[in-house]
């Protein structure tokens, strides 16, 4: 009677020591430290737990404290359950009790699993002394109430793992987005006679569009636009690369064909990359007040004039760039002050399709007509449409840039 209560109180004081462990390196110290006391005849214990595979395996090196000993205890456990079930697979997903063996020498034996919702995700394992007294059915209750304990106990310590995992995954998504934005465009001077607003909104975390606005002195404007196939991080690391090979190429001042022919002759060569990207590039003179396009199988974009006529320019001219080589063709647009000259990704024209609208383009040129004739709140406009369209959330990545010519 008194062994009894004193197994009691070891049961007794584990829930709040259990609450205390912040590792599972803890936890399995306290495991050790739980089943010496519960049980004195013991000569090996072991904590199984599930790896990758869905295994057991031991998890803590107890008793003798090598992984040898520990599957030699779990296959002594298979073995009576086995032996017990007449050769059938045994279920160890109920708690077992198996007397002594004392012509091999091996004393009584006790498993009990560790569950979560019904399902074994570990399994306690005790062995005794070849020359004790078998366990009884009060020794396995006891098991069982140490093995629910833990099994929550570990489950919590698992979900704040995953919590903390999570919360590093969004910490490392957030400086990936900190550095995607760095990739954009950054805003003109003042004194080049363009106005330009901006908007990027990715679909996931980071996404695979880009875009480029660049100052090339004497009034010069180069810019690109373009959307990589696919979305997330493997289309922001492609993104990466292309938009790099872009702004490379419009700094050296070539024609916006040149820009695309050089881009698509760096991806085509990557053979391993399946890869494509549609993208326009353009050049715009603010004094001379022409514009200039090439496409590689992008949506055309839009112009509207400060008259409030509206219209789209520069359809596509070749191929997607990485698809193969392609020639590129550059088409000239005289603008008149004030002019607006709109670029965008088919994630916005997608986000207005109706089955009365071909990819929203109705809509959108509808939009822009009416909007205020001011490059900032055309866009509001736009993005708020999609917005009703689609939810606040894109189903694509949508990129949005309109650049406004001066008076």
């Amino acid at each position: 009677m008194v062994a009894m209560m004193q197994q009691l109180g070891i049961l007794y004081r584990t829930p709040a020591r259990i609450v205390a462990a912040q590792t599972e390196a803890e936890l399995r110290d306290l495991l050790a430290s739980t089943l010496r006391g519960l049980y004195r005849s013991l000569v090996r214990y072991e904590l199984f737990v599930k790896d990758e595979r869905g295994d057991l395996v031991p998890a803590v090196h107890l008793g003798e404290g090598q992984h040898e000993t520990g599957m030699k205890l779990l296959s002594s456990v298979k073995l009576r359950l086995a032996a017990a079930a007449k050769d059938e697979p045994g279920d160890l997903s109920q708690a077992h009790l198996f007397p002594a063996l004392h012509a091999a020498k091996r004393g009584s034996l006790m498993s009990a699993p560790l569950l979560d919702a019904g399902a074994v995700i570990g399994l306690c394992v005790v062995e005794g002394g070849p020359a004790a007294p078998s366990f009884t059915a009060f020794d396995l209750d006891l098991l069982q109430g140490v093995a629910a304990l833990f099994s929550l106990a570990l489950q919590r310590l698992r979900s704040k793992e995953t919590q903390n995992a999570h919360a590093s995954v969004e910490k490392d998504l957030k400086s990936a987005r900190n550095v995607q934005r760095r990739f954009m465009s950054q805003p003109l001077p003042k004194d080049t006679g363009v106005t330009v607003d901006a908007e990027y909104l990715p679909a996931f975390d980071v996404g695979g569009d880009f875009y480029e606005i660049i100052h090339l002195g004497d009034g010069q404007i180069g810019g690109a636009i373009g959307d990589v196939s696919g979305k997330g991080v493997s289309a922001a690391l492609v993104m990466a690369r292309v938009s790099s090979e872009v702004r490379r190429a419009l700094r050296s001042g070539v024609s916006p064909a040149r820009v695309l022919k050089y881009v698509n002759g760096g991806l085509t060569k990557d053979v391993e990359s399946e890869t494509f990207v549609t993208a326009s590039s353009i050049r715009l003179d603010a004094r001379a007040r022409k514009l200039t396009v090439a496409n590689a199988g992008h949506i055309p974009m839009i112009v509207r004039r400060a008259s409030g006529e509206t219209f789209t320019f520069g359809p596509p001219s070749g191929t997607p760039l990485g698809m193969m080589d392609s020639e590129y063709s550059d088409d000239v647009l005289d603008l008149e002050p004030l002019d607006i000259v709109l670029l965008m990704t088919d994630g916005l024209v997608d986000a207005l399709d109706r089955p009365s609208d071909r990819m929203g383009m109705e809509l959108l040129l509808g939009l822009i007509r009416y909007a205020p004739h001011d490059p900032k709140l055309i866009n509001a406009r736009i993005l708020e449409a999609v917005g009703k369209m689609k939810g606040t959330k894109p189903l694509d990545d949508v990129t949005l840039v309109a650049l406004q010519l001066q008076g």
